[in-house]
């Protein structure tokens, strides 16, 4: 049979209850005589009320405030028949709520018990009488040994030193008696090292004082034990394995009012109530008479959810621990919770033992490849740390990031990369994945010359960047290798003329060779030059041009187009060509682009220009006289000693001013030197 105190059952405690709470009742001068005000919740004022009315009055069990802004009076009488004090506040006031209970408030645990369930504790000097509690947590010590969390009341102020597990099945949840006649002790727990009812040093403790508590931890002794964080549902106890069916605790938290909250005990089980009041005091009262303040919250039920034999029992709502079973009504339907937080506090150290989830690992998957450098991520629980440990190598840490992702960089060193990866928080550690992925070289970058590109005349070397440290060899159109330099930058020279070519290159470094990167360009002639025409010029009359000209490599093919047209090819001499145009230029827009080949690699340069038409001669004036002072009086006119008209008399003016004005056009046509563009 396999047990493990994570998840054994819960015991029950002993000593009366009787319950209050902080910051919810005002002082005896501020309501009485008020009509229907408003109690306050919190202040100063509000605690010293509180008090005097747990004082003064025994209907009085507790008082806490629920979730919306109300006080909630436990009483033993109804509203009507509360007396005193307690009845002028709670009639003054409209936001008090009274909730009527069978009994007085007692404590849970069971004393002068010889054999008992859940965990029995005793005197190590008089193993006779004891108490049957029930565990609350499993956690740890401030050195990170297993230790148990329960309540303080249950080892009558430090009394009852040493604990003992029982058989779930002889407890009251596991079918055994209600008496406890079948109770059994087994295995042995451990010490008390740590324990708290009421006040710091088990005092009275006060109202109002988050430091009166009622918490106790348990050194583990036994090193055959094996702690879970895990809460027994008591449906399995009959085969004495309270770890077949149970709750992971997941995080320690407050109670949330007006949300269920569950209770495992020794006595009832599993049962589950609403919390309705938080933070509030109960006084609970021992059997000698006597009390002590214990901060905490209240659950309810229409059912028994609490009985003796339950304190200490782990109270938690979902996966979250929020406290411990402290006291309940006589009917069981009322719990009293110690507040977990506050317990805590007080242990210098201790903390309750979490469910930590294992890691993944997303990107690579295992057996993946990664780049030097490239992101080893996955997914954790938040609010851990993971822990990552090499298998050469010391073991560092890597943060969760609020949304339970984390990330590393793949090593420098290429190969097979195995590490374990593990979830820590606190002592709380998860189960170790252990994974590998293939660290690759990238391929190398080709940085000079660029995929595509064109150099011009010619190409001196091919650059890049890589693994330093690596050899980076060329293939294709370029052999040759370089090692990387510690920058990262690695050249191989070269001697490229005008063509096209294409390139490879791979890096190679700790055995491994990466996976090649390529590239592909052109060395090309220099763009020709047109000489003679401007970009963006207009050309008329003479100045049109009647041939393209320029100058290019030398033994180079020109072909000229105009509007796309071929107009002619040459070729160039000592650094010169020109294209004579067939036909004259119109008016209109052209495009002239030269074209320069050398062993089937060209370049281009281009122009563009405009001709208009040249203006038309203006005519003559009438009347203008006839050269030589003839009158012009008309084939039989004349003074009788002028020649004879031969009909050039009217025309000679004309012609000359005609040719007056071509020689001032041609003068008026300027020629303007342009640039010129390439491509």
């Amino acid at each position: 049979m396999t047990r493990n105190m994570k998840r054994m059952g819960w015991a029950g405690a002993s000593a009366a209850l009787a319950l209050t709470a902080s910051g919810l009742l005002a002082p005896a001068v501020a309501f009485a005589g008020d009509d229907q005000s408003v109690a306050p919740t919190s202040g100063a004022e509000f605690d010293a009320t509180a008090k005097q009315l747990l004082s003064s009055n025994e209907q009085v069990q507790a008082v806490a405030k629920d979730g919306n802004g109300n006080v909630v009076v436990y009483a033993t009488a109804d509203e009507a028949a509360l007396q005193g004090e307690a009845k002028t506040f709670v009639e003054s006031k409209s936001n008090v709520h009274v909730k009527v209970i069978d009994s007085p408030i007692k404590a849970l645990a069971e004393t002068d018990v010889v054999a008992g369930a859940g965990y029995f504790s005793t005197d190590p000097a008089n193993p006779g009488p004891g108490g049957l509690c029930s565990i609350g947590f499993t956690g740890w010590s401030p050195q990170g040994d297993p230790a148990v969390i329960t309540a303080g009341h249950c080892n009558e102020d430090g009394l009852f030193s040493r604990s003992f597990l029982t058989l779930p099945s002889g407890d009251p949840a596991g079918g055994g008696a209600g008496d406890n006649t079948t109770a059994k002790v087994t295995d042995e727990l451990g010490t008390l090292a740590f324990t708290q009812f009421g006040g710091p040093g088990s005092t009275e403790g006060s109202e109002g004082d988050v430091t009166s508590v009622d918490i106790a931890t348990i050194d583990i002794t036994n090193d055959a034990l094996d702690l879970h964080p895990e809460i027994t549902d008591w449906t399995t106890a009959s085969s004495d394995d309270l770890s077949k069916s149970t709750t992971d605790v997941t995080a320690v938290g407050s109670a949330q009012v007006g949300q269920p909250a569950s209770k495992s005990g020794r006595t009832t089980g599993l049962t589950t109530g609403t919390v309705t009041a938080v933070q509030g005091w109960s006084k609970i009262s021992k059997p000698d008479e006597t009390f002590r303040w214990v901060y905490g919250f209240a659950i309810e039920s229409d059912s028994r959810i609490v009985q003796e034999g339950d304190s200490g029992g782990a109270v938690f709502q979902g996966g979250t621990a929020v406290g411990v079973v402290s006291g309940g009504s006589q009917d069981g339907d009322l719990l009293w919770a110690a507040d977990l937080q506050a317990g805590l506090a007080q242990t210098d150290g201790y903390t309750v033992a979490l469910k930590i989830n294992a890691p993944s690992l997303v990107t690579p998957a295992d057996g993946g490849t990664v780049g030097v450098g490239g992101a080893i991520s996955g997914t954790a629980q938040v609010g851990t740390t993971l822990k990552v440990k090499p298998s050469n190598g010391d073991a560092f840490d890597v943060t969760v990031d609020g949304s339970g992702n984390w990330s590393f960089a793949a090593p420098d060193k290429l190969g097979t990369y195995s590490f374990s990866l593990t979830s820590v928080s606190g002592y709380n550690t998860s189960a170790t994945v252990d994974a590998s992925v293939r660290v690759k070289a990238e391929a190398p970058v080709i940085t000079s010359p660029a995929n595509g590109s064109t150099i011009e005349n010619e190409l001196t070397a091919i650059s890049g960047t890589g693994l330093a440290g690596a050899t980076v060899t060329l293939a294709g159109d370029v052999k040759g290798t370089a090692k990387v330099g510690a920058d990262g930058n690695w050249s191989v020279g070269t001697d490229l003329s005008i063509g096209q070519y294409k390139v490879t290159a791979t890096q190679a470094r700790d055995g491994e060779t990466s996976a090649a990167a390529t590239v592909e360009f052109t060395v090309a002639p220099s763009a020709p030059v047109i000489t003679g025409i401007q970009d963006g010029e207009s050309y008329t009359g003479a100045a049109v041009p009647t041939a393209i000209s320029g100058t290019g490599l030398t033994g180079a093919d020109i072909t000229v187009t105009i509007n796309d047209a071929k107009v002619g090819e040459t070729v160039v001499k000592d650094g010169k060509w020109s294209v004579v145009l067939k036909d004259a230029l119109a008016a209109g827009d052209y495009a002239v682009v030269a074209t320069q080949t050398v062993d089937g690699v060209s370049s281009s340069a281009s122009v563009s220009f405009s001709v208009t038409a040249a203006p038309a001669p203006a005519p003559s004036p009438s009347g203008t006289p006839a050269p030589g002072g003839n009158p012009g009086g008309g084939n039989g006119g004349g003074n009788g000693g002028g020649l004879a008209n031969t009909g050039m008399g009217d025309v000679a003016p004309l012609a000359w001013g005609a040719f007056a004005l071509m020689l001032g056009g041609f003068g008026a046509l300027g020629y303007r030197k342009v640039r010129r563009s390439t491509r």
